[in-house]
């Protein structure tokens, strides 16, 4: 199976806020392709809130919460800065949707601040049954790690956005007005004016947003999206970042990682309604790598994890790229695209897994290398995961006008292509992402079981399908096919946590099936699983689940998790 490239749009926008929104806008209707956008945004709290789940108490829940997230909403859109909401209010307008629609730029700290609001009240099981974490991994080297000592800058981007994201890769150049602060760029999709998620400014700085979960949340700050938009626009050093996100009372928690070429290094902040704590690389590092959790003391007490499998998917990441960046010398571009790109185990070191704690995922929607120094950007412009390629590499070039350019692959000097070695498994691996597609938009169950059987046929030994798959048949009531496909699994699992999470579920599914024996020796063996991250479910192990509530098993397909009401 090969991977073409989708077309690359490159937009130029100059002039204040409003007319870059308009300007944004008319592009958009222009080219078309941006509705799925537009669509995407509105129903992201219900994707993220959903957990895989089919049941009429998902659909309650989820419907319980959305007068806690519009009220959010309203008033996070209040809190903007008014130049910024008048630039979504032009983009909006300009493509002919309602201005209130606006809201939607700031979905995801509406939803995340819903998660912290929960956790506060100490509803943090709840939580756990509800929440479908989005994922994120960058890194930066530089200095010694360096081919030439300049900084490189990688990100994954990872949304339940499949099949939305990444079908037009957007790169916008904006010119501000004189006295409008620095040229700046961000990397989007068609129907998205977000300057602040993935960006970087003609200073050389480069920064990318990262999901945290904290009880110390407000609905009256500054958005992720503006934070980002302020220091892409400001900054021209690291002191630069750190002062403009010090200035603000930042709604929701949030890592940003943030790379200066200047100064050849980058930091991390760490940021939630309460404080903003910088996190700096090791002494004598040349890299820094961040996912999903703080880092900095001060910042971990109210710190929330939806489920144990997030706090080990998010460790997990950010193993891998400590282990392929510390000590590493001579990185280049190749390098950051294969790190991107890897399904290396977090805690299984040299060990490939299709899902679960590796950088590669099913939902890394927008993959993005920044040489800041030589002033280029490459953009993974294939389908889910984008890390995977082909990348198309872009000039920096902001000019005093609006202005497009469509990028078919063509492989033109200046935007030269550069595939990636897909390796073994990849049209299973593609079968998969079909199913978690299909499972992120709640298509027919039968749809994605389908989608994940044509996996399993051409790699019937991977763990990870297998552990989804018994997953499934347990959610749809079939507790025979659901115990044969994880005691398939824990044939090949080599990750101690994963084998402990597919007894636990095989032991379920065996008391369904009232095979008593089979249940207890599944029960043994997660009570001698020595990982401390299971001690929940050995505590839960025995009250069990009746048949008639298997629909509400929450089927995960990027944590690769399974839970229970």
């Amino acid at each position: 199976m090969t991977r073409m490239a989708n077309p690359l749009t490159i937009i130029t926008l100059a002039g204040d806020e409003v007319a870059m929104g308009r300007q944004h806008g008319e592009l958009a209707r222009e080219l078309g392709g941006y509705e799925d956008a537009i669509a995407f945004y509105a129903a992201l709290p219900e994707r993220i809130l959903g957990a895989g789940r089919r049941d009429r108490g998902r659909q309650l829940a989820v419907k319980a919460l959305g007068p806690l997230v519009r009220a959010g909403l309203g008033r996070l859109d209040r809190a903007r800065p008014a130049e910024l909401r008048a630039r979504t209010e032009a983009f909006l307008r300009a493509l002919g949707r309602p201005a209130a629609e606006r809201h939607n730029v700031l979905i995801l700290d509406a939803t995340q601040n819903a998660i912290g609001v929960l956790g506060r009240l100490g509803l943090m099981e709840d939580v756990g049954r509800l929440a479908m974490a989005g994922a994120c991994s960058s890194f930066s080297f530089w200095g010694e790690a360096s081919e030439d000592g300049r900084l490189l800058f990688a990100r994954n981007f990872d949304l339940p956005g499949i099949g939305v994201w990444e079908r037009w890769p957007t790169v916008v150049f904006c010119t501000p007005a004189r006295g409008g602060g620095l040229r700046y760029g961000f990397v989007t999709t068609r129907g998205a004016d977000v300057p602040g998620v993935t960006a970087f400014n003609e200073a050389g700085v480069v920064l990318s947003m990262h999901t945290r979960f904290h009880r110390e949340v407000s609905f009256d700050g500054l958005g992720v999206v503006d934070l980002g938009h302020l220091i892409a626009r400001r900054a021209t050093s690291l002191a630069d970042a750190v002062a403009i996100a010090s200035e603000q009372r930042i709604a929701s928690s949030w890592g940003v990682v943030i790379g200066s070429a200047r100064e050849r290094r980058a930091i991390a902040l760490e940021v939630h309604a309460g404080r903003v704590a910088v996190r700096r690389p090791a002494q004598g590092a040349s890299h820094l790598a961040v996912t999903n959790r703080n880092r900095v003391p001060v910042m971990r007490p109210g710190e929330l994890a939806p489920s144990a499998a997030w706090v080990r998917y998010s460790d997990g990441r950010e193993a891998v790229l400590e282990r392929r960046l510390d000590g590493a010398r001579g990185l280049g571009v190749e390098a950051a695209m294969a790190l991107l790109a890897s399904h290396e185990a977090g805690d299984v070191p040299g060990w490939q897994r299709m899902t679960g704690d590796c950088p590669a995922q099913s939902i890394s929607i927008q993959s993005v290398i920044v040489d800041p120094e030589r002033e280029v950007i490459r953009v993974g412009a294939g389908g889910a995961p984008t890390s995977k390629g082909p990348w198309i590499e872009v000039p920096w070039r902001w000019r005093d006008g609006p202005g497009c350019t469509i990028v078919n692959g063509d492989g033109a000097a200046e935007r030269a292509i550069h595939p990636c070695d897909r390796g073994p498994g990849d049209e299973a691996y593609a079968h998969f992402v079909e199913a978690a597609r299909l499972e992120a938009i709640r298509a027919p169950e039968r749809e994605v079981e389908a989608s994940l059987s044509r996996a399993l046929a051409l790699v019937p030994d991977d763990p990870s399908y297998r552990h989804l798959a018994g997953g499934l048949a347990l959610r749809a009531g079939r507790p025979d096919d659901a115990l044969a496909h994880l005691e398939a699994a824990l044939e090949t699992e080599r990750s101690v946590f994963r084998q402990g999470e597919l007894h636990r579920w095989a032991s379920l599914a065996a008391r369904w099936s009232d095979r008593g024996a089979r249940a207890a020796v599944h029960r043994a063996a997660l009570m001698a699983n020595p990982e401390a991250a299971l001690a929940a479910a050995r505590r839960g192990i025995d009250r069990g689940l009746a048949r008639r509530r298997h629909r509400e098993i929450g089927v995960d397909f990027q944590l690769l998790g399974l839970s229970s009401p």
